[in-house]
């Protein structure tokens, strides 16, 4: 019986007919080709940004033929088509070609390949070789499968092979991958010693932001109680370091009203009698950060530019997509930015930018006003919600890395459901499970992990249920997985997944925002200086290194933790028994929770505010049921 069409898929169906005058329409017409089957995105890329190139119809060509005859990933092929067309456009008009038939991959190649005087890194080089022979041999399989007249036809856009001899002398593949492997190794070194600094600094951050918005909320609750009207200026302290934090809470009318000056008459006018943008459910709050003041050392007075750890982002307009906006000065000037924290150097980065409105940016309804006001505001502006969601996200996601050494796909598979999350009795003390599909594998494996990582994952559902505005034991919305992973096709259905925001399951690149922004302004360095910038696999390595060095873990229950498909990359060889490895992680637990404890006294690990969450979150959200083994919780 023939599968039916999702929503989705019926409204991609007929596409392509967008590239009916963009492409050869042999192409859109060729033999086993399915072009209802091709992803969207490919559609839209190869018309809008490969259009009128001298290689859009062989791209085309190898999209068609890569999705739905070679039937590889999707994510897969949109990664190989994006960097093709970069490093043709490139090397097109490096080499002075004009036409398709000018390329000549044993001339080019080797010339693009040795060029020193290119800025490409020897990896990028060695992508775009492996992602020219793989495609041109899916091409030229399908081309000779063809009848032989439909061969003449369609053997002019496929990408001429390489021999074979040329290939080899031109694969440095193992290099890179050994220069990886240093690169990691040097980023680890690195990283190590502050490993339990960088948890503990983590969860003190969430408290502070966590506190910016419990009082963001007293103060908007004498407003709507009329004992207070905006702007209502107002303070509280900071221990970490010792500070008095100073904003002003606005909405929307009163702060037109107080700059009435710099607003059309029109605009003033609405706003006096609450009218369109400005009515009650429209007129909504946001925060201006007046200043900072040390309680140690008042004498620099009110300091605009520090505000908790990451007022230069906001002073810099740095998160979302404001990295690329505004005039090519101000751009190049955030960039450098950037790139001394050791960001992105080859392009354009936004390092915090999740993707999702909402989330490191401003709601869509909210965005346009408040870029406006910025240019009339004397400090930053910003909305606490979409700020407290990112640390929220990024605590769990960083604490789940930290203890169990998981991949980021498997933390994407985190879900409030029985058959993913349940608890056991490991020595006495009860442990949350996570099971999860490891990468490589095609069995479910079971993750430990220790009463934070529990909590957080509790108050990243409390979040998610003030979000979506659910009723006490209303389960989130059921998503599905994030089509831009590359095991998207291993995850099918709509599941209620623990990290989504605003009805979308998040990206790897979410997840990544999060992490960058919680931890920003830590400072690790290579021993050469270079800055080290966190990364889901970096924190992995640190994992493994850590409980294998510092808790003196043996390599192979290091292996199992870490659910290595092959055990020749640790350098182990035979598996413990699994009560051995539960008794170890039960230890390491134990160790890890010392990490949140340990900075100074001004670090408060579970403040009274933070107890009475914990409570209502296992109220409202968590549900603990009998199973065989143990309780099955569902969060």
């Amino acid at each position: 019986m023939p599968r039916r069409r999702t929503n989705l898929e019926r409204l991609q169906v007929g596409a392509w007919r967008e590239l009916l005058d963009v492409v050869d329409v042999r192409i859109l017409q060729a033999p086993s080709l399915d072009w209802d089957q091709v992803d969207g995105r490919a559609i839209r890329y190869l018309k809008e940004s490969v259009a009128g190139t001298a290689w859009i119809n062989p791209l085309a060509l190898m999209v068609g033929v890569l999705l739905t005859s070679a039937r590889l990933n999707v994510a897969t092929v949109l990664s190989r088509l994006y960097g093709m067309h970069v490093r043709w456009q490139d090397l097109f008009a490096r080499y002075q070609l004009r036409t398709f038939a000018d390329w000549d991959p044993c001339e080019h190649l080797p010339r693009y390949l040795n060029d020193e005087v290119c800025a490409d890194s020897v990896k990028t080089k060695q992508d775009f070789l492996f992602w020219y022979r793989s495609s041109a041999d899916h091409m030229h399989d399908y081309v000779r499968a063809l009848p032989a007249d439909l061969q003449a036809i369609y053997g002019q856009w496929e990408f001429p092979l390489l021999p074979r001899g040329i290939d080899h002398q031109l694969d440095r593949m193992a290099e890179v991958i050994e220069d990886q492997r240093h690169r990691r190794q040097v980023e680890t070194d690195a990283l190590t010693p502050h490993f339990a600094k960088l948890r503990g600094e983590a969860h003190l951050r969430w408290n502070q932001l966590f506190r910016l918005r419990t009082k963001v909320g007293e103060v908007i609750a004498l407003v709507t109680s009329g004992q207070a009207s905006c702007p209502v200026a107002f303070s509280y302290e900071e221990t970490h370091p010792r500070q008095r934090v100073h904003a002003r809470l606005w909405d929307r009318r009163s702060f037109v009203l107080a700059h009435a000056d710099q607003y059309s008459r029109a605009t003033g006018w609405e706003a006096r009698r609450q009218i369109r943008a400005f009515r009650p459910g429209n007129n909504t709050y946001f925060l201006e950060v007046v200043g900072t003041e040390l309680l140690d050392d008042p004498s620099p007075g009110l300091m605009s530019e520090q505000f908790l750890w990451f007022g230069d982002v906001l002073r810099y307009d740095l998160l979302s997509e404001g990295p690329c906006l505004g005039t090519p000065e101000e751009v190049k000037r955030k960039q450098a930015y950037l790139h001394s924290w050791g960001y992105e150097i080859e392009r354009r980065c936004k390092p915090f930018s999740s993707g999702i409105a909402g989330l490191l940016a401003w709601p869509f309804e909210q965005a346009n006003f408040l870029r406006k006001a910025q240019a009339r505001a004397q400090g930053p502006l910003l909305l606490v919600e979409p700020l407290f969601a990112a640390v929220t996200f990024g605590l769990a996601a960083l604490d789940f890395f930290t203890t169990t050494g998981a991949r980021m796909n498997e933390l994407l598979q985190v879900r409030l459901t029985a058959d993913c999350l349940y608890t056991m009795v490991v020595e006495g003390t009860q442990r949350l499970l996570v099971r999860l599909l490891p990468k490589g594998m095609t069995r479910l494996a079971e993750y430990v992990v220790g009463p934070e990582t529990r909590r957080h994952f509790e108050r990243v559902a409390l979040m998610l249920q003030d979000h979506y505005g659910l009723r006490p034991g209303e389960p989130v919305p059921a998503v599905a997985f994030c089509k831009h992973h590359g095991r998207a096709a291993l995850f099918p259905g709509h599941h209620p997944y623990l990290f989504q925001y605003g009805g979308q399951h998040l990206s790897p690149s979410a997840i990544t925002a999060c992490l960058r922004f919680l931890c920003h302004g830590m400072v690790f360095e290579t021993v050469e200086g270079k800055a080290v910038v966190l990364k889901a696999h970096l924190l992995r390595h640190v994992f493994a290194t850590h409980i294998h060095h510092v808790e003196q873990v043996p390599l192979d229950i290091v292996a199992v933790l870490l659910h290595q498909k092959n055990t020749r990359v640790t350098g182990y060889y035979a598996a413990p028994p699994w009560h051995q490895v539960l008794t170890s992680a039960n230890v390491i637990l134990d160790r890890f929770a010392t990490h949140l404890g340990s900075l100074d006294e001004a670090f408060v690990r579970a403040p009274a505010e933070l107890q009475r969450q914990y409570e209502e979150a296992k109220e409202r959200v968590g549900t603990l049921a009998k199973v065989p083994g143990g309780d099955c919780t569902c969060l």
